[in-house]
């Protein structure tokens, strides 16, 4: 890909000047831009707050012809480094741009700005009677735009899909400035391919969202919880093929292992539990009353008759809610367990579960590191975290390493590299590894057709640029590398 200049003092008055002012070269401002949920920094040269896609399609206009980067920012709670500012460039956080544009409840369809939170939407829907199913861990606090970008699925894609089956048209910018708008959101709608598709999980690469129409459904009939324990995680992953083939409406099937259970629930009670199970599943079925009924009885069944040890069925909201905290503070819990965290989120088939985890196992002791093990186990999608010292460079070389070794088991068992957190920086590496020589010769082409510059969130996805995880812990990765020249100023 080609390289970029830092953004001169000029070009950056101009961007601002394109922005109408809402912008900053602040130092304090763009370190707040510089980092997302992997912990990477990088600064950017400048950051814009766009209020329309005019704005957008200004600053881009300008930054495009001065070969300036182009990153695209929602809420920062991506794991692979997509909305650090690597190369530097503008930083277009779309947090003010956060409107539901229109409900049709007629259709079904919902249109909004990519900075509105995935959780604010479903709440706008079920004021009217319906919701929006794509649910991240994440919800909220990510955006649909973010959402967009990384195809991201979340616990209720076993059931309902990943954010991408919802997204009927988009409207968004490319890397010229020019505006494109497909699907439900073009002036003439048309039973032809809908290019947005092509948008959708490409991380900000091709073109910048802003807007998306997106479907909605209508609001369960009935919702069943349950919590499930048994004596080891295989018995649980065991368990989700059991009930996944039983052909009944479940809508979340989330497995935890010990340690990761443990940590959340202290974090969530203020005390640690004595004795927490090896494995555990979190399971939810919604649906018609008569379906979820029969549905329950038939997950009843299997448990009863299988490994598992107690069972508890939620039995009001309460009790549900106290089931989803446990299961929505794990990263947050996790987090406070050593200075790096390293959380890859591979997929493996739903069959393949039990010996992906035994491998698991063994490639924790193999590198001598503790390996935490959940996720949305309904469709494989599990979330792998390593946890390491990061100033420890004998620490860190071994997870390079285990890194590698649970990405080549995933692929071995006809997994994939990521099952919604992308590829962004940290997994460029390996994303060879996954596909063959034409399959990354037909992307790369995708990507000189749309962005023939490279100025899209350059060095993700296809890029020969290290993670910077593995860099000299020494060094500031980025800190002391932006910034912008001359001036520095804030406004708006």
């Amino acid at each position: 890909m080609p390289s970029h200049p830092r953004a001169s003092a000029p070009v950056l008055k101009r961007i601002a000047r394109a922005a109408r002012g809402c912008s900053s070269t602040l130092r304090e401002d763009l370190v707040c831009y510089a980092y997302d949920a992997t912990d990477i920094h990088s600064l950017p040269d400048i950051v814009v707050w766009p209020e329309s896609t005019g704005d957008v399609a200004a600053v881009v206009g300008v930054a495009h012809g001065a070969g300036v980067p182009l990153v695209a920012r929602g809420a920062g709670t991506g794991y692979t480094g997509g909305s650090v500012p690597i190369a530097g460039g503008v930083v277009l956080s779309f947090e003010r741009m956060n409107r539901v544009l229109d409900i049709d409840t007629d259709e079904a369809v919902a249109v909004v700005e990519p900075g509105i939170v995935n959780e604010d939407l479903r709440a706008r829907a079920m004021e009217r009677g319906l919701t929006f199913p794509p649910d991240p861990a994440s919800l909220k606090m990510s955006t649909v735009g973010g959402n967009v970008a990384e195809g991201a699925a979340g616990p209720r894609t076993v059931l309902y899909g990943r954010t991408g089956d919802y997204v009927i048209g988009l409207e968004f910018v490319l890397a010229d400035g020019h505006v494109v708008a497909t699907g439900y959101l073009a002036d003439e709608r048309a039973d032809a391919w809908d290019p947005a598709q092509l948008v959708v999980g490409s991380e900000g690469t091709l073109a910048i969202v802003t807007k998306a129409a997106v479907r909605l459904t209508e609001i369960p009939e009935l919702t069943v919880t349950c919590w499930a324990e048994f004596p080891s995680l295989a018995a649980a992953a065991r368990a989700v093929a059991a009930i996944t083939a039983a052909g009944v409406p479940v809508s979340v099937l989330e497995i935890i292992d010990r340690d990761t259970l443990a940590c959340s629930l202290e974090y969530v009670r203020g005390e640690r539990p004595e004795n927490p199970p090896a494995g555990a599943l979190l399971i939810e079925l919604e649906g018609s009353a008569a379906d979820v009924r029969r549905g329950v009885d038939a997950v009843g069944g299997l448990l009863e008759g299988g490994e598992a040890g107690a069972v508890r069925w939620a039995e009001d909201q309460r009790e549900r809610d106290e089931l989803w905290e446990v299961r929505r503070s794990i990263s947050a819990s996790l987090a406070r367990l050593s200075t790096g965290k390293i959380n890859e989120d591979i997929t493996v088939p739903r069959s393949r579960i039990p010996d992906y985890v035994e491998r698991l196992r063994g490639i924790s002791e193999q590198f001598g590191l503790p390996i935490l093990t959940f996720g949305h186990a309904g469709d494989g999608n599990l979330h792998v975290n390593i946890i390491v010292d990061r100033g420890d460079r004998d620490q860190m070389t071994r997870a390079r390493r285990a890194v590698t070794e649970l990405f080549d088991a995933a692929l071995s068992m006809g997994g994939t590299l990521s099952g919604e957190h992308g590829i962004g920086i940290t997994k460029a590496e390996h994303l060879s590894r996954e596909l063959d020589a034409p399959a990354l010769d037909v992307t790369r082409a995708v990507k000189r057709a749309l962005d023939p510059d490279g100025v899209l969130n350059p060095d993700k996805v296809m890029s020969d640029r290290p993670n910077p995880w593995w860099r000299d812990l020494d060094d500031d990765t980025g800190a002391d590398g932006g910034g912008s020249p001359g001036n520095q100023e804030s406004r708006c």
